[in-house]
Parts: C-alpha cells; sequence; structure tokens
C-alpha cells in the first residue's frame, strides 16, 4: 500500500507553521512537493501571513505606528516578490526551454520570501537573510521548475541585475514627478 500526501489549499495557523517550518528544515522536500501544487492561492495566503507579521512587527518597533509606512511596507513585501517572479518567467521564457506556468515561478518566490520574512524583520537579519532568500529560490527553481542548478543561479543573479536596472532607471522619473506634483 502506497501513501498518497494530498495538497490542501487550506492556510490555517497550524498549516502555515508546518509549511514555514518544512521550508526552513528541508526546502528540496518542500518545493518537491510544492511543484504539484495546481494553484497558488495557498503559497498567496502563505506569503501574506508573513507579510503582515512582518510588517506588524517592523512597524511597531522601528516605524513608531505610522500607518502610511505600514501600507507601504506592505505593498512591497506582497508586490516585489509578484515582480522578481514576473521577471524569472520573462527570463525562463526567454531561455526557450519548455513553458513553464508562471503559477509556479510565483509559488517559488512566495514560499521563499514568505519563509525569510519572518526573522529578516530583526535589525541586521535583512541582509543576512537575502542570500537565503536566494538560495531557497533556487532550490525552488531546480526542483519545481527543473532548471539545471547551474541555470537557477545565472537566473537569479539576472533577476537581481533586472530589478536594480528598473529602479535606477525609475527613480530619476519619481523625482521628477514629485517636482511636478509639489
Amino acid at each position: 500500500m502506497e501513501a498518497t500526501s494530498e495538497i490542501s489549499t487550506r492556510m490555517g495557523i497550524r498549516e502555515y507553521f508546518e509549511t514555514l517550518m518544512d521550508i526552513m528544515r528541508t526546502p528540496v522536500r518542500h518545493f518537491e512537493r510544492v511543484s504539484a501544487e495546481t494553484g497558488s492561492r495557498r503559497a498567496l495566503i502563505f506569503l501574506m501571513i508573513s507579510a503582515l507579521f512582518y510588517c506588524s512587527v517592523s512597524m511597531t518597533y522601528f516605524f513608531e505606528n505610522s500607518l502610511a509606512m505600514g501600507v507601504v511596507m506592505m505593498l512591497n513585501a506582497l508586490l516585489m516578490p509578484a515582480f522578481g517572479a514576473v521577471i524569472t518567467f520573462i527570463l525562463i521564457s526567454m531561455t526557450g526551454r519548455d513553458r513553464t506556468p508562471f503559477g509556479r515561478v510565483f509559488n517559488i518566490y512566495a514560499y521563499a520570501s514568505g519563509a525569510v520574512m519572518v526573522v529578516s524583520w530583526i535589525p541586521g537579519l535583512a541582509i543576512v537573510m537575502e542570500p537565503v532568500r536566494a538560495v531557497l529560490i533556487g532550490v525552488g527553481l531546480h526542483k519545481t521548475a527543473g532548471v539545471g542548478k547551474l541555470k537557477a543561479a545565472v537566473l537569479i543573479v539576472l533577476t537581481a541585475v533586472v530589478l536594480l536596472l528598473f529602479f535606477w532607471t525609475a527613480a530619476p522619473m519619481v523625482v521628477e514627478l514629485k517636482q511636478l506634483f509639489q
């Protein structure tokens, strides 16, 4: 008799902590199981819970309960993994390999970012946790999307470069728009 494990779309507190512990203990096994997920609902809920925790703790300790800063941080925590997933998805599509669904790439980024957010609010650990996030994304790309290890590393570096170029290019535009509305 063969044991089967069904991935439910539920994400309560218990499932959240089980997922978090699974990602931190054995990311390879977690991302192998995630490859069977058909939707992104579970990953999105995991990311939202982590982002809510990250923003509430950061806002309480560092930004003196500023609601505006909390909203900005929450949007950043939710949109940056999605933006990184979009760039990685485009880069994977440009390599000419078999089509990888966007939901699968988004799940990788959501789980990796959500797992890192729980710890990265602690001062000094945000810089340390970014390489951990990159490793988790690399493991996810290798195990879930079927990308080779070297190609996963190259995709992570290229995604970071494209993100930096995007923000360096957008910064002067934001400054000009700010002056326009003053």
